[in-house]
C-alpha cells in the first residue's frame, strides 16, 4: 500500500499529511466496458479510496493531490507516536446541552469523549463518559483500509478509557456494543507523527511535527 503526502489542503485536511492507503485506482466516472474505457483520457483521473474526509465520510482523493512519501522520511521514525483524530461520533456522544465539561470542537474532543495524554504519547488515550441505561460489554475497532479488525471485552460502567499507544496510524471505527448491538460508535484517524511539505530544492523537504 502506497504511503502518499497531500501537496495542498484537501477537504477536511490539511497540505503536508500522510496517508497509508491502497492502490490507486480509476475515478467513478470510468466506464465499466474496457474497450469503451481503453479510448478514455483517464490516467490522470486516477483516485485513491480515501476512508476519512477528516468528518468520517469516504470519499475519492485525486492523485494529482498527493505524491508519494519518500521512504528515507519515515526511517528511525517512530510511526505510533502520532496523535488521535477523532473525526465523527454517534449521536449518543454528542455533548449534552450546557455542560461545559467536555471539549466540543473537533478533532480536539467532542461530546462525552476526552483526550489525555499517556506518559509515552500526546493524544493517544482517550476517556469515555458513557454512563447510560445500557451495560456495555464489548468494544470492536476496525482499520478502514485493510479491515483488519479486533475486539476485546470491557466492563460496564461510568467510563472507559482506550489507549492507541500501540496502534500503527490509519482510520479506524470503533464501536461499543451491549451484545450484538451497537450502542456508541466513532470514526477516528491515527495521524502519522509529521507533516512533509516540498521545498524549492528537489528532493528536500520540509519536515515538522503532526498538529492535530
Amino acid at each position: 500500500m502506497p504511503t502518499v503526502v497531500l501537496t495542498e489542503p484537501f477537504i477536511h485536511h490539511y497540505a503536508g499529511s500522510v496517508f497509508q492507503l491502497g492502490d490507486a485506482i480509476g475515478d467513478s466516472s470510468w466506464d465499466d466496458d474496457d474497450r469503451i474505457r481503453d479510448r478514455q483520457p483517464c490516467h490522470d483521473k486516477r483516485v485513491y479510496h480515501l476512508p476519512d474526509n477528516g468528518k468520517g465520510i469516504a470519499t475519492e482523493l485525486p492523485l494529482d493531490y498527493t505524491f508519494l512519501c519518500p521512504e528515507k522520511i519515515l526511517e528511525n521514525v517512530d510511526l505510533k507516536s502520532g496523535p488521535c483524530r477523532i473525526t465523527s461520533i454517534s449521536q449518543s456522544l454528542e455533548k449534552q446541552i450546557d455542560d461545559p465539561y467536555f471539549n466540543n470542537p473537533l478533532p480536539l474532543g467532542k461530546g462525552k469523549i476526552l483526550y489525555q495524554d499517556s506518559e509515552r504519547y500526546s493524544k493517544n488515550k482517550l476517556f469515555f463518559y458513557i454512563q447510560n441505561e445500557h451495560p456495555l460489554d464489548t468494544v470492536i475497532i476496525k482499520n478502514r483500509v485493510n479491515n483488519d479488525t479486533i475486539s476485546f471485552t470491557i466492563s460496564s460502567g461510568d467510563s472507559v478509557i482506550l489507549t492507541f499507544d500501540d496502534f500503527g496510524p490509519g482510520f479506524y471505527d470503533i464501536n461499543f456494543l451491549q451484545s450484538t448491538n451497537i450502542i456508541h460508535s466513532l470514526t477516528m484517524i491515527k495521524c502519522y507523527p509529521l507533516v512533509v511539505k516540498t521545498t524549492k530544492v528537489r528532493s528536500q523537504y520540509q519536515i515538522s511535527k503532526t498538529i492535530w
